[in-house]
Formats: structure tokens, sequence, C-alpha cells
């Protein structure tokens, strides 16, 4: 599959150049002119594998900002000044901050590749086929619905663009979200209809109906629009397309890249588009950085394997934190006495040798993981992404795809949808236990006995550990209207060495956060967080935006 939709994408840079720079009035000698553009199949084709390119979101050291942007929560911290994520964790943003300038500048963008192909398509009517001109058009819709999920669930009312403007037409104000949100659905509702479901040959990895419909759902349900989000992710659920993965730890490897769990992934492919996701994820022996890391916090998240939290399970021992725990985190996160790569995974202080396993003759080595200065700050590493068949020799050319969309995602979804609306059926235990239960996971058994609070709560809890590191985090506290209870506070790094084998039980606060006793004595506080209710659940409309846009007002508070 990868190499087929990488094959139909060979002509992003010259499509770029050819037809997106409807300013220019020269024809160029090497490409088309944009007013001859669009005409045909082969340049609607070339014009839409362009827009594709918008799915790309990545750090300019191209690693998907997807998994940075976690960092912007209580589940991930990230070193350095990497994408501003400590900045905007810790509450020391303003609108001058690169970050928010960079992700609207690239949604825009996104969003005007779209609405080129959506302007002047109609060059093409009568040569091509009416399925396929409106295959290319959901195509379009579909992928500037995607630009506008970004952009208003990060800042709320942004101007609504649906055709190219003019200069004169760049001065305009922001449209209230619920108008973008409809504009957004109808788009999503028009792919839906016409994209297929599965496609063939050099169009595998295409946007597909459940694509769509997988969108409208999640779109519906970041809005509080329930009855859409259950009946979009019904649909979804209802075409038997898609499935569990059993292996919820190879689901991020290669082995799991192209499982029926996938929707749609960003996929990448050497010589044409490769990541340095193990290097920013990885631990100093891969060789990596452990720039993007998982917190106490996380870990201390995931519930016993009796399906309770640790301060109130029978079978949780804080001696052996790591025990009778929901598999996930071991599947999710490396830890202390774990092997990778070859190497015992091994964070205390004094422990600065460890064991190297080459084909089981055991040897000591330097251990990075405590001597190098910039080991990762929490003493643990994401496994998720992280596969050891790109080490050493790829750490910064994997070509391990992204999954954007996963059936996970849908059915807890649908589930959180008919929870909120108080429907609870037999077809919302079955979607929280499909994901609860996956083969590698079998957590216990959400029951029709549980009240709706309890399944709320069990929803949650289970979007929090099953799509950990997805880039969901954010949205997720947000519209749940927790982040003042998650947010604030000290982010904690490996133990202090005095207490180093303290048995810890946090208790937990009522959004599920852990807070523990003495935490400044038992940890090293490697950050402070911040978070002022009163502005922070939107980010700043980037300042440059506002100098070049005398229509656009700054969102509350800043």
């Amino acid at each position: 599959m990868k190499l087929r939709f990488f094959s139909s994408l060979i002509f992003l840079v010259a499509v770029a150049n050819s037809c997106t720079d409807d300013f220019l009035t020269k024809h160029p000698l090497d490409s088309p002119a944009s007013s001859q553009f669009f005409s045909n199949e082969k340049e609607l084709t070339m014009a839409i594998n362009s827009a594709y390119r918008t799915l790309y979101w990545l750090s300019g050291d191209n690693v998907p900002n997807q998994l940075f942007l976690d960092g912007a929560t209580d589940l991930v911290w990230i070193r350095g000044a990497y994408v501003d994520m400590q900045v905007i964790q810790s509450g020391q943003f303003t609108p001058q901050t690169t970050m928010f300038n960079s992700t609207w500048s690239f949604y825009y963008q996104a969003i005007s590749r779209c609405n080129n192909i959506l302007d002047n398509m109609h060059r093409a009517q009568g040569r091509v086929s009416e399925t396929f001109y409106q295959q290319i058009e959901a195509q379009a819709r579909f992928l500037r619905a995607y630009a506008y999920h970004y952009l208003v669930n990060l800042y709320g009312d942004v101007p609504l663009v649906t055709s190219m403007l003019e200069l004169d037409e760049a001065q305009m104000p922001k449209t209230a979200r619920a108008t973008v949100v409809e504009q957004m659905l109808a788009d999503l509702d028009f792919a839906a209809a016409h994209l297929p479901d599965a496609w063939t040959g050099s169009d595998e990895g295409r946007i597909t109906r459940g694509a769509a419909l997988s969108l409208k759902a999640r779109t519906a349900l970041y809005e509080g629009l329930f009855k859409t989000a259950a009946s979009a992710a019904g649909e979804v659920i209802a075409s038997d397309i898609y499935s569990i993965y059993p292996d919820y730890g190879n689901l991020f490897k290669y082995a799991g890249e192209h499982s029926q769990e996938a929707i749609l992934n960003m996929p990448f492919l050497l010589e044409v588009q490769a990541v340095q996701t193990p290097r920013y994820l990885g631990t100093r022996s891969a060789p990596g950085y452990s720039v993007i890391v998982p917190t106490q916090t996380m870990v201390d998240r995931y519930q016993a394997t009796d399906g309770k939290q640790i301060d109130e399970s029978a079978v949780y021992d804080a001696s052996n934190p790591y025990d009778n725990r929901d598999p996930r985190l071991d599947q999710s996160i490396l830890r202390p006495g774990m092997w990778y790569n070859g190497y015992l995974f091994q964070t205390h202080p004094d422990a600065r040798t460890t064991e190297r396993n080459v084909g089981g003759v055991i040897s000591t080595v330097n251990n990075l993981e405590v001597t190098n200065a910039y080991a990762t700050f929490t003493g643990y590493i994401w496994k998720k992404y992280f596969d050891e068949a790109d080490l050493p020799a790829n750490v910064t050319r994997s070509t391990l795809d992204f999954m954007l969309i996963r059936y996970a995602e849908v059915l807890l979804t649908y589930a959180e949808a008919k929870i909120e609306l108080n429907q609870i059926d037999q077809t919302v235990v079955d979607a929280i236990n499909a994901v609860r239960q996956r083969p590698s996971v079998n957590m216990p058994a959400a029951t029709l006995s549980l009240t709706q609070e309890e399944l709320r709560q069990l929803v949650r809890y289970e979007r929090t550990v099953e799509l950990a590191g997805e880039g969901f985090r954010l949205f997720d506290i947000r519209r749940w209207r927790i982040a003042e209870q998650v947010l604030p506070g000290n982010m904690l790094g490996r133990r202090t060495k005095e207490h180093w084998y303290d048995p810890v039980v946090p208790s937990f606060n009522a959004a599920g956060k852990p807070v523990y006793n003495n935490e400044t004595t038992i940890f090293q506080v490697i950050s402070t967080n911040i978070f002022d209710a009163s502005k922070n659940y939107l980010w700043p409309i980037p300042q440059r935006e506002i100098d070049l846009n005398g229509e656009l007002v700054q969102n509350d508070g800043y």
C-alpha cells in the first residue's frame, strides 16, 4: 500500500509550484500555467496529490507534530525548546510564540491549496467522468475540513475561507466557530457520499468514505453534537470494514502498519518523505535524543489489572509498581527494568553501566541513559512509534507510518456520544470492550450495570491511555473542561536517589490526576505548569496575523 500510494505522490513538488501561484501572469516554460491547469484527469490527479501534502503536519525536524502536541498536556514532557511545547505547558507563551504562527500558516496554506482545486476544477467538467470529478472534489473538501479541525480546536473562531481570495479580500474577520463547523460537516458529508469504501491499485491509501465519516464523528463529538457523532461513528462500525488489531504494542510498529485498524495514515517512504521520529522518541543508546517522553502522571494513570485506580486496587503493590497493571503500560512505555534493542533500560543514578545482549552474549557497557546529560528527564521512553527495526541506522529516516485516524478512536467516540446522550445500551459497552479487551490488553469488561457517570469516567480513561501520545489529549481536556484540574503544578522527573525505592501511592483528584505527598522530596521537579482558565482554553491568534489583517480580533485575555 505504501509504495503504491507514494507512486501517486511523486508530482507533489512540481504541482505545488505550478498550480498554486495564481498571481503569476507568465506561463512557466517547465510546468503548466495556472490559467490552463485542472483541465483533465492527469492534472486533477496531480493537484489532489499535492493537496495530500497538507496531511503532513511535521516539525522542522520532520517529526509529526501530533507527537509533540501532547507535550502541551499533563501526559508528555518535551525537553528544551522544541516546537515551543514547554513554553506552552508552562503558560509562558505570547501571541508571538512561533508554534502558534507556524500552525496557523500551515493550515491556512492547506485550505488555500484545497480551495484552488475547488475553484478551478470546473475546467475539467465534460472531460472527465462524473465519478472521478466528484471524487477529486470529495478529497479536496475532506482535506479542507481536516485543516479547519485543527484551527477551530486550537484557536476557536477563525476566518472561514472557502474560495481563493484576491488581495483586497484578505482583510476579513473571524467567523463563529459554529459556522465553520457547519461547513466542515457539509464538506465531510459530501466526501462520505462520493468516496469509495476502499481504493485499489495505485490509489490505495487515499481518503475513504470511512475516513470522512470518522472525521465527521470526531468533529461532532468535539462540538458536543453527540447525536451526529454517534450516527457517523455508528456508520463506520456498521460498515464492518475495520477491526481492532489484536496486539496493541505492535500496532504502532511496522508489524501493525497497515492493519484493519488504520483508517487514514500519514505514510512515509525513503527518498520521498522520511521522519526522525525514532531520534526524538528514542533512548540515548538508540541513538536518540529522548525529547518526547511520558510523564510520571501518565505512568500512574494506568489502572491495575482489576480495573481500579492504583490507590484503590488490592492487586497494586507500590514496591513493585509496574506489576499487575493495564498491559498497555508496558506496551506503550519503556520503563526501568525492561530490555530494548539489546540494552537493559535502567535509570537509577548509580547505574552508570548496564547490560548489553548481542546474540545471547551479555556484556557490561556504559549506560547512556544515566551518563548522558540529556537522557530522558522523566525516566521513561515512549515505545509507541519507536520500533527497534529503525535502530540504529534509520533513527533519522524512519518510514513508519503515523495513524491519523484509527478504529479504536471511532469506537470510543461512539461510546462517549451515546453515554452523553444517556442512550446506554449493549452497543455502548461493546464499543468500549472492543478497545479495552483487545487480546493483548484484556482489561475487565464494561457492563450495563455501570452508571452513566461511571461509564463516562471509563471512556475518558480509555481515551487517556489508549490514545496517549497520539495528539488527542489537549483537545480532550479542553472539551471536558478539566484542563485547570490536570495541567497546573510541577512536572515530575526521575526520583531522587535517596527516595528511589520508596513505595509511593498517589491519590487522584476528581479529574484523575495523581497527587503525591512530599512530591518535591521524592521526585526531581523538571518544570512547572501554569494554566489560566480565563484564557488558556484557546491559543492566541498569532500576532503576525493580527498585524496583517486589521479585521482580526485577538482571543480574550491575550
